[in-house]
């Protein structure tokens, strides 16, 4: 297969799969955010709720310039030097943030499920937004860094043609993104972290036989929906741990320049299955918990009624019982 061919199905891939994962799970973040704000005293579904806004930021400064650039040749970030820092440090810093809800609401799955009272009351909002203000904060500071290190690169090929690119010019800088920022805290930390607690979770349930302290339907369909979400979470960030793994194992091989396009291609296709556990979250939620999809139908018929002309069909449906039973006296 020529190199011509592996760049072609980057292309498509990046237009029939990526594109969708954007357009969906950014309409699926907006319809969680609605849903679960009425619910945010509960500690898990704030931090849901907060997960899907930073969803929304990650799928349009991560994504969607990945998606630009790969499929459409619109690289926006290496004409703009405030473009091309800021979008790094932004997607870096709010894909971290996500991650990071999504794992505390899954140790706070996991207090709710233990048996031992002490343990269930570790669960308080307060609690929760103490900690994701901290965890924040140092995710932030951890990537400050980016806005010093990356600036736009031109280099010339032989025919004289000018490339620009958007890269990390400090070697030590590079060294710590290559070998911890990118395969350990967006990768095997929070792998392991979801892991661990959604498997005791599980097992806390399986132990339960009186449900006294999950009797709460709500509590019982987020726990269902943290579950899942961590299978949907865990699934596209192993392929993508392995490859940065990979790339870091065989970085002195010399390859052949067509070992090289097979593993841009599997990159970057890897690369985009990843942001599927960034655009899913509404829909697993929608299979997983039965309250969740009677919120979901209520908040349907809910527009659906507000609307100006739905709402006098309604109102014409109701009156003509009331004209009939005028008539018949």
């Amino acid at each position: 297969m020529s190199s011509i061919s592996y760049s072609n199905i980057s292309v498509q891939f990046g237009i029939y799969v990526g594109l969708p994962i954007v357009i969906f799970g950014t309409i699926g973040n907006l319809i969680n955010i609605c849903l679960l704000y009425s619910t945010r005293s509960i500690p898990s579904s704030y931090l849901l709720l907060l997960s899907s806004f930073f969803n929304i930021i990650t799928l349009s400064e991560a994504l969607l310039p990945r998606i630009l650039s790969l499929s459409f040749n619109i690289d926006s970030f290496t004409t703009n030097i405030i473009w091309c820092k800021s979008r790094f440090f932004i997607s870096f810093t709010v894909t971290l943030i996500s991650l990071t809800c999504i794992c505390f609401a899954s140790i706070d799955r996991y207090f709710v499920t233990c048996r031992n009272v002490i343990w269930r009351n570790r669960s308080k909002l307060r609690t929760a937004k103490l900690f994701i203000f901290i965890a924040s904060v140092v995710i932030t500071g951890i990537n400050i860094p980016i806005l010093f290190f990356t600036t736009i690169i031109e280099s010339i090929s032989i025919n004289g043609t000018i490339t620009r690119r958007c890269l990390i010019i400090n070697s030590d800088f590079l060294l710590y993104q290559n070998y911890f920022l990118r395969p350990i805290l967006p990768g095997i930390l929070p792998a392991l972290i979801l892991g661990i607690t959604g498997f005791l979770t599980y097992r806390n349930i399986s132990s339960i036989n009186d449900n006294n302290h999950l009797r709460d339907v709500f509590q019982r369909s987020l726990t269902s929906m943290i579950l899942l979400q961590i299978i949907l979470i865990i699934v596209p960030l192993a392929p993508f741990a392995t490859i940065i793994i990979y790339q870091l194992l065989t970085v002195s091989i010399v390859k052949s320049s067509e070992r090289l396009e097979q593993e841009t291609m599997i990159s970057n296709i890897f690369n985009i299955l990843l942001y599927i556990s960034y655009a899913s979250n509404f829909y697993v939620y929608l299979i997983s918990a039965p309250y969740y999809r009677q919120k979901f139908i209520q908040f349907i018929q809910y527009y659906y009624y507000k609307n100006p002309r739905n709402n006098r069909i309604g109102i014409m449906v109701r009156e003509r019982p009331e004209i009939h039973r005028t008539s018949m006296l």
